[in-house]
C-alpha cells in the first residue's frame, strides 16, 4: 500500500513511518524541515512542503492509496504562552479542505486523521477537557474546526477516521487499549505512541471505524475509571 503521512516529523508522525516501513508499505512524508526525520528507507520518499498551501497538497496525494494525517501537536518545550501567543494556527483545517478537494480528483478514498480528545463533539466539559483545551489554546481550536469541517462534509466521497488521542508518551506498546465514540476521559488518560500508530495504520489499511470520531486510550486508573470500562 501507498501511504502518505502529513506531519511526519512530530512524534506520532515519525513512528507512522517507522511503522509502516516496517510493515513493507511505501511511505510518503511530507514535511517543512527534512532535517527532523531522521528515517531513511528504500520505501520512504520526503516531499518537502507545507500542508497549507494547496499546491503542495495537490502534487503529493496523486499515486496514493491512503493518506495519514498527524498534524497541529506543537514540539516538546513549549510552554502554554508561547502555544497561546503564536501565530494563527490553522494546520489541520486547511490541510484537510485541501485533501477533501484533491483526494477525490484522484480516486482517493481512505482518509485518517488525528485530532485529540476535547475537540469538536469529545469537547464534554469535563475537568480533563477543561483543563487540556485551557493549556493548548489555538491548537485545540484548530482540530474543533478540522471536525467541524469534515461532518459538515459527510457527503464527499471520502472514508475518514478521526482518531482522538488523549496523553501520548513513549515506550513500549502492546497493552490492551480502547476506542470510542463517546467517553470520559480523566488525567490518567493516556496511550504510548507506538500503538497510536499502529492503530492509525490499520485504519489506513483495513478501515474498521469508517466516517466515525473515536477516542483512543489505555484503560483509566482515576476518576472516570469505571466510565472507560461501561464504554468499552
Amino acid at each position: 500500500m501507498r501511504i502518505a503521512v502529513l506531519g511526519a516529523t512530530g512524534a506520532t508522525g515519525r513512528e507512522i513511518v517507522k511503522q509502516a516501513l516496517f510493515q513493507g508499505h511505501e511511505v510518503t512524508a511530507l514535511v517543512r524541515r527534512p532535517e527532523a526525520l531522521d528515517v531513511t528507507h528504500e520505501r520512504l520518499s520526503v516531499v518537502v512542503g507545507d500542508a497549507t498551501e494547496e499546491k503542495v497538497i495537490a502534487n503529493l496525494v496523486p499515486g496514493h492509496d491512503a493518506v495519514i494525517a498527524s498534524l497541529g501537536r506543537p514540539e516538546s518545550g513549549h510552554s502554554k504562552a508561547e502555544i497561546d501567543d503564536s501565530v494563527e494556527v490553522n494546520v489541520c483545517y486547511e490541510s484537510t479542505k485541501h485533501l477533501y478537494k484533491h483526494l477525490p480528483q484522484h480516486g482517493i478514498k481512505r482518509l485518517v486523521l488525528m485530532s485529540t480528545h476535547g475537540s469538536g463533539t469529545s469537547n464534554d466539559g469535563s475537568p480533563y477537557v477543561v483543563q487540556l483545551r485551557d493549556w493548548v489554546g489555538k491548537r485545540v481550536k484548530d482540530k474543533d474546526d478540522m471536525e467541524a469541517f469534515i461532518d459538515a462534509n459527510r457527503d464527499a466521497p471520502i472514508d475518514f477516521t478521526v482518531i482522538r488521542n488523549p496523553l501520548i508518551y513513549p515506550g513500549q506498546g502492546g497493552r490492551p487499549f480502547g476506542v470510542f465514540e463517546q467517553v470520559e476521559f480523566d488525567d490518567t488518560s493516556k496511550i504510548p505512541v507506538s500503538d497510536l500508530a499502529r492503530f492509525a495504520i490499520a485504519e489506513a489499511v483495513d478501515g474498521i471505524f469508517v466516517n466515525k470520531f473515536v477516542s483512543i486510550s489505555e484503560p483509566l486508573t482515576g476518576p472516570s475509571a469505571a466510565k472507560w470500562h461501561l464504554a468499552k
